[in-house]
């Protein structure tokens, strides 16, 4: 493909992204929840031979992209699903354009030196200046992991050659609240969920710090070896902001390592009304940070951020040998990633094009937005709000007191479904002190007021048809 068939087909292509735009009001959020519908949609054979560029266009725009769902979207709710930003795209096309890998420093120099420079930033943005260094990586999920396996590099280096065989078996704290990517960290670590101590949390749900207390002091008593508390600065369920000064006593007071999920709620920081809510996070070992939420780039981009990287191996075969070490950056010596995609462009685009400032003014607007939403529910009948709501998560039930638990809770179980059938607008549910709320979560700067307005309306809708039946 020359550069003037790629002209002609990005032209194309553009005309298909922008009849999707503008029908995408007429459109529901999820066009199908049925697994069966969307394997038909692409059944199609296998391709021996090619098809033209305008032939795979036509069965995209019929066969894929009526399904995707619309997650950039002032009706999505769900999860905590960043709504990205248009030029951030863009720079993803460059990225793709250029296929950097930055798998060693001398493959694409200026990778390894635009991850560094834009962790820098993102250390700047959240007023972390001091934790400047770390590793981009896809999501949540794996820096979390990185940083847990970055807290078993720095207290055992020798772990390396001779594993920990000959440990005492490691405990990690943190609150039932906690992400379920720790979980899964303590089994791909080795380290066994048995081992992962979640504790109860307040009417807040914050941690319980004097039950952290009790349950290293039990653990130390029992002969387990301590290893790392993690603290949540925005948790996924409520937004919730552990006391993460207290955290970092604790963990100071134990020879802990302390790392604290900011992958959501970080950008927060920012607002001088949320500050010092915070406060504490500074005395961290490692933090993490999701750009591809709260800071609205385009999927996938998190950031694992620390004061000093532990190397986490020292074995690098002849065919990555490195030049000037020390100098050159060399990603592979820190992370369990050789190729590795140029995340940073996007990163750069963004933090360009839109300043901190601006960025900042969306996390308050999503903040407001959460804010109307809950007044607007809290006027009606029956429905009740869970009243922590300090980021831009809300939880909210159907509650009503003439009617058994059970109806209730069946119901609100219920209501998740149907949302998610009708389409129109997508949330999801969850569970507070073993009930079944609905819960919705903004993080899209084109969000307007009458967006949260509809969105109460099809709640109501929904509510209406579950107790007519």
């Amino acid at each position: 493909m020359n550069l003037k068939e790629t002209k002609t087909y990005l032209d194309q292509t553009w005309k298909v992204l922008n009849r999707a735009v503008e029908n995408s009001k007429e459109n529901p959020i999820l066009k199908s929840n049925d697994p069966i519908l969307v394997k038909q949609a692409l059944q199609t054979t296998f391709p021996a031979k090619n098809d033209s560029f305008d032939q795979v266009l036509v069965e995209f725009e019929s066969q894929i992209l009526p399904y995707l769902n619309r997650n950039t979207d002032a009706r999505f709710g769900a999860y905590i699903t960043g709504s990205g930003n248009k030029v951030s795209a863009l720079a993803e096309f460059i990225k793709a354009f250029f296929n950097q890998n930055g798998l060693k420093w001398n493959n694409s120099p200026i990778a390894s030196e635009l991850e560094q420079l834009v962790i820098q930033w993102i250390a700047e943005f959240t007023c972390l200046p001091e934790f400047n260094k770390g590793t981009l990586t896809s999501g949540g999920s794996m820096s979390n992991l990185m940083g847990m396996h970055f807290a078993l590099a720095s207290r055992f280096p020798d772990r390396e050659m001779s594993g920990f065989y000959n440990e005492k078996p490691f405990t990690v704290y943190c609150s039932n609240q906690t992400h379920s990517s720790v979980d899964r960290a303590m089994v791909f670590l080795g380290l066994g969920r048995d081992h992962l101590r979640k504790i109860d949390v307040d009417s807040q749900f914050e941690i319980d710090t004097n039950q952290l207390r009790e349950a290293i002091q039990d653990d130390l008593s029992k002969g387990f070896q301590p290893l790392m508390i993690i603290g949540n600065a925005g948790t996924t369920n409520t937004g919730s902001i552990d006391d993460l000064q207290t955290l970092a006593e604790i963990a100071r007071e134990y020879n802990l390592w302390y790392h604290v999920d900011g992958a959501y709620g970080l950008p927060a920081r920012r607002l001088s009304s949320l500050k010092d809510e915070f406060n504490g996070i500074e005395h961290a070992d490692s933090i993490i940070i999701n750009p591809h939420k709260w800071m609205y780039v385009t999927f996938e981009a998190s950031c694992v951020l620390l004061k000093e990287i532990p190397q986490a191996i020292h074995f690098s075969p002849d065919y990555l040998f490195t030049e000037d070490p020390g100098l050159r950056w060399e990603s592979s010596e820190h992370t369990i990633e050789l190729s590795k995609e140029f995340r940073a462009l996007k990163i750069w685009f963004t933090m360009k094009y839109y300043g901190a400032e601006q960025l900042t003014n969306f996390v308050n607007q999503d903040i407001e937005m959460i804010n109307y939403l809950a007044e607007l529910l809290e006027k009606e009948q029956n429905i009740e709000v869970e009243p922590h709501h300090p980021l831009s998560i809300l939880c909210f039930r159907w509650a009503d007191p003439n009617i058994s638990d059970e109806e209730n809770e069946s119901i609100n179980i219920n209501a998740v479904r149907s949302i998610e059938t009708r389409g129109n607008i997508f949330i999801t549910g969850t569970k507070l002190n073993g009930k079944t709320y609905l819960r919705v979560y903004y993080g899209n700067p084109e969000r307007t007021r009458k967006d949260v307005e509809q969105m109460v309306r099809e709640v109501i809708a929904v509510f209406g048809e579950l107790i007519a039946d």
